[in-house]
């Protein structure tokens, strides 16, 4: 084959490489979220009962996105070092084992059904909202080995530095689940829900095998034949810890919530809680998006053995997702008053998430550093590093700090939010200190290992 690949982070303008990484990410996330409000805003329509009943299968599916990062982490990681190093033998290896894991992992998530009712009952769902659950589920289910390789086929294109497929993918899927919600939630209900989730699901991955043949993924072959044990195990390596990362991230959330419900006014605090968070999922989005970005640079560099560049690439990343937080931060702080003027009518409700958000804004600048930084790690194939700092800071200093001060000392929600503004503060820089220290992999292991 004369014509050679395309590593866009091995060469060029660090920031146009950037650019080009970050961007169509970010359009992805904010697609994403698009997509998940206009989901609401169909379900909205079918009553409270629905609107619990999606609520409470999410309860369950956030285990399937432990899978799913799993996968992600892996897969990018392993795919953009050998894809750097110009290694296609290595990049086809991966590619078979990333959809071969993916398959697997699908079918393992419908698994999932059996442990539905012992955490409905732990959360005291309502009989008519469980039977509506259920039926959401069991249709939802149905599509999880697709969306294992869905998964799976987002994250090649991620680790070649395409950005732009999974974009207009994420696009075709949302445009096609609200359309289907528009036209199934009337005639089925809660079914027509799911459907337009499972249907949408599988519109992005026939758009993803589509653009396969024109794009730079054309280089391996999407096939399923051979088992590669190295390859699984690497993938099973890096996955596991942003697995674990995510589970425990996850039950940290759900106990700190349990810890603010035995809080003085614990219903304007937890309520305050949910409005935050989403009104903060806005400075997320750029994180995520710098963080995806970051992992891909920082892979193919090091692929290429172009370790001085890696870590450029990855504290640019910072910075500019450092700014650019931070500003969504200023805003926040800013207009927190009239925000939380939106989202509540209750005088002590407002005041618990404008003051939420005041505290927060100030670790947005590190929550950006060390989002990005996550992935720079990551990227280097260093993912037991990002989930130790995330998981310590949460369970070693954000818990105790919220039950010592809420519990003990009797204090309100306010301390509550400045435990967790203080704990991103502490992982953030915690992440930088550790990064700028590090010695990463020789590029001549992570093109082979």
């Amino acid at each position: 084959m004369d014509e050679k690949i395309n590593a866009v982070a091995v060469q060029g303008d660090l920031r146009h490489a950037l650019t080009v990484l970050a961007v169509p990410t970010l359009i992805t996330q904010i697609t994403l979220t698009i997509g998940g409000l206009g989901e609401t805003y169909f379900v909205k329509q079918l009553g409270d009962e629905a609107i619990a009943a999606v609520g409470s299968a999410g309860q369950v599916n956030w285990l399937l996105m432990v899978l799913v990062m799993m996968l992600s982490t892996g897969a990018t990681t392993l795919l953009a070092q050998r894809w750097g190093a110009n290694d296609l033998d290595g990049a086809q290896r991966v590619t078979t084992a990333t959809l071969q894991q993916g398959l697997i992992l699908g079918f393992l998530a419908m698994s999932l059904w059996f442990f539905k009712d012992p955490i409905w009952d732990w959360l005291g769902i309502p009989p008519k909202v469980r039977q509506l659950a259920t039926i959401y589920f069991a249709v939802f289910l149905l599509v999880c080995p697709l969306a294992g390789a869905e998964f799976g086929m987002m994250s090649l294109y991620r680790g070649i530095g395409d950005m732009v497929t999974p974009m207009y993918s994420m696009l075709a899927g949302v445009i096609s689940q609200l359309l289907m919600c528009a036209l199934f939630v009337p005639m089925f209900g809660i079914v027509g829900v799911a459907l337009a989730f499972v249907l949408s699901r599988i519109v992005i991955l026939i758009w993803l095998l589509a653009r396969y043949k024109s794009s730079q993924l054309r280089f391996v072959s999407l096939r399923l034949k051979g088992w590669h044990y190295d390859e699984h195990r690497q993938l099973l390596a890096l996955g596991i810890p942003s697995g674990v990362q995510s589970f425990l991230w996850s039950l940290a959330s759900t106990v700190y919530f349990g810890i603010l419900s035995h809080t003085k006014e614990s219903t304007a605090a937890i309520a305050a809680l949910t409005a935050g968070l989403r009104i903060e999922a806005l400075a997320f989005m750029p994180g995520i998006a710098f963080g995806i970005a970051a992992q891909t640079l920082v892979g193919q560099n090091i692929g290429a053995g172009q370790v001085k560049r890696a870590r450029k690439g990855a504290w640019q990343a910072a910075i500019w997702c450092s700014v650019i937080m931070g500003i969504v931060g200023v805003i926040f702080f800013l207009g927190a008053d009239w925000l939380a003027a939106k989202f509540s009518n209750e005088p002590l409700t407002r005041h618990y998430i404008a003051t939420y958000l005041k505290i927060n804004a100030i670790s947005e600048p590190f929550l950006g550093l060390g989002m990005a930084l996550s992935g720079a790690f990551r990227g280097a194939g260093d993912t037991v590093t990002p989930a130790v700092i995330t998981v310590g800071s949460q369970w070693l200093l954000r818990l105790p700090a919220t039950y010592i001060l809420c519990h003990r000392f009797g204090y309100d929600a306010v301390a509550a939010w400045w435990t967790m503004s203080l704990s991103t503060i502490f992982s953030g820089i915690l992440t930088a200190l550790i990064f700028a220290r590090r010695k990463f992999l020789s590029p001549v292991f992570a093109a082979k290992s």
